[in-house]
Order: structure tokens, then sequence, then C-alpha cells
């Protein structure tokens, strides 16, 4: 991309004026996917003008917008990508979603009103509030959209898209026993129900640990209830947690390639008994790895 396209992005990224975010938070809720809502078809055809000026002359023929949406029972990320005319890699890339079923009935989508690829500006941490805000429906398309550039008509990457499909990470631990799954659970040492952010795989002290997908080693040592912990940053925003470790075999900074020895299942940390704990984050939060491979 040139310096040109690149402003310009910029320029749709910021084309909401600073007196609009002042303003009470105009809430586009669509109230339904059924093809008589005249909401629905005002956005869908906002997307096909989009669509043509984007490729045509790399704008937008009409301002940027943000909707929200609230899935609704049998509804799932497909139901409104296919129902709102939108494009798989654009409601990823504004949500960010780890995977299209990492969302389902009850969550809340945010739809723009064009297709392209959303770009973080701020931090995880910064963005993660401006979605959350943007979803409890307390926001301006100024407030959101500061925290992205936008590149109308763009697609991801190939490699990207085998990310968000579940088609790049691979079990950190083969052959091992599911001990605790992902979601809800009653508290194995304080008998208290929680959310467990990860799975936990049983397997003897001293198996080795596999890299789940190629990155970057981020930390390599002692977390809190985590005990020995190995965390690899990977490419888009996505990161595995690998807790519990009784030997840890690489260092902060050491680039892993998938399937490489990174540590051995231990009991460190706040556990009852050998296993590793094991997570799947995407901007900061939590998902199933149940998702991208079977435990």
């Amino acid at each position: 991309m040139n310096g040109k396209t690149a402003f310009l992005c910029f320029l749709l990224a910021f084309s909401v004026s600073t007196v609009d975010a002042r303003k009470q938070p105009e809430k586009r809720w669509i109230s339904s996917l059924d093809n008589g809502n005249d909401q629905l078809q005002g956005l869908r055809q906002q997307i096909r003008d989009n669509l043509r000026s984007s490729f045509r002359e790399e704008r937008l023929q009409v301002p940027l917008k943000i909707y929200l949406y609230r899935l609704k029972a049998n509804e799932n990320f497909f139901t409104v990508v296919t129902r709102t005319g939108q494009d798989p890699d654009t409601l990823a890339s504004l949500n960010g979603l780890a995977h299209p079923n990492s969302v389902g009935p009850g969550d809340v989508l945010l739809v723009p009103n064009a297709r392209g690829v959303f770009r973080r500006n701020g931090s995880i941490q910064e963005v993660a509030q401006l979605r959350q805000s943007a979803s409890d429906g307390k926001h301006s398309d100024f407030d959101i959209l500061k925290g992205f550039r936008f590149y109308p008509g763009k697609r991801f990457e190939p490699e990207e898209r085998f990310y968000f499909r579940g088609q790049v990470f691979a079990h950190p631990l083969p052959g091992a026993v599911l001990s605790s799954g992902y979601g809800n659970r009653k508290d194995p040492i304080s008998n208290r129900k929680s959310f467990h952010g990860g799975i936990d795989l049983a397997a003897k002290v001293g198996t080795p640990v596999l890299a789940s997908a190629p990155g970057k080693v981020i930390h390599a040592g002692p977390a809190g209830g985590y005990g020995n912990l190995v965390i690899l940053e990977h490419r888009y925003d996505y990161t595995t947690y690998y807790g519990h470790l009784s030997k840890i075999n690489v260092k902060k900074g050491d680039t892993i390639i998938q399937g490489q020895k990174i540590g051995e299942v231990g009991k460190t940390g706040r556990v009852t008994g050998p296993h590793l704990h094991f997570e799947i984050r995407k901007d900061g939060k939590h998902t199933s790895p149940a998702r991208f491979f079977h435990p």
C-alpha cells in the first residue's frame, strides 16, 4: 500500500467529526434480520453503494457508520454475514473475533455499513474497552472508529483467514486426557463456581509440551496461580498460554516454530495434580481451544 492510499484510509477512520462525539450516542440497533425490516434494507444498500465506490475510487460513497445487532436464538456469525450482505473479514476484524463460533445468541455484533478490514490503532486493552462500550450501546461512531484504521474493500490475508477459521493451532499435548473444559465450572480448590479461561490436559510430570502455533515468547517464568508459564505471541493478535509447567525450555524473545518443545508438564502454581493449563486468546480475550482442535 502506497503512502497516498494509507493516508486516505487514515482520513476515512476519522470521517466523523469531533462534534458528533460530544452528542448523545446514536444507537443504530438493527431490530431483526427479516427482509421486511426497512433499516436492514437500508444497511444493505449502503454496503452495496460503498462497495462500488471503494473499488472504483478507494473512497466511501456513504460515510462510515456502525450498527449494532444482538443475535437471536438459532442465529450465528454467518447468519449476520448473509442477512446483512457484509463480509466475514469485516465483521471479524471490527469485532476482534477469534473464530466464527466466538459469538452466539445474546451476543452483540458491530456491523459497519462498508466492507473492508479494520486494524486497531490503540492497545489491545483500549480497543477492547471501545468494543465493550459499543456493545453496551454507549458509543458514537467517532468513539469506536478512533481505535481503528479502516481499509475499504480490503480482505484478510490468506494466513489470517486460516487463523480465523481455526486451521492453524495444533494440540499442545497429543495423547493427553481432558480433565477440565473451558467455561463456567466448579473450582476444584475453592469449590465455588468460576470461569475457566482455558482447558486442562492431564499427563505425567515431564511430558513434553509443544507450541500450538509458530510465534514469539513474550513470557517464560513464574506467574502466580499459573505456576511456571510460557506465553507465545502469534500473528493477528492471538496468544497462547501454557501453565503449571515443571520445566521451561525457552526464554523471552525466542522465536518458536509449531510443534517445538517449550516445556514439560508439571504441577506448579494453583493445582490439584499434574496437568497443562492451555489457553488461546484473541485481542486479550479468552476463547475456547475446542474451536480450533479436538481436545
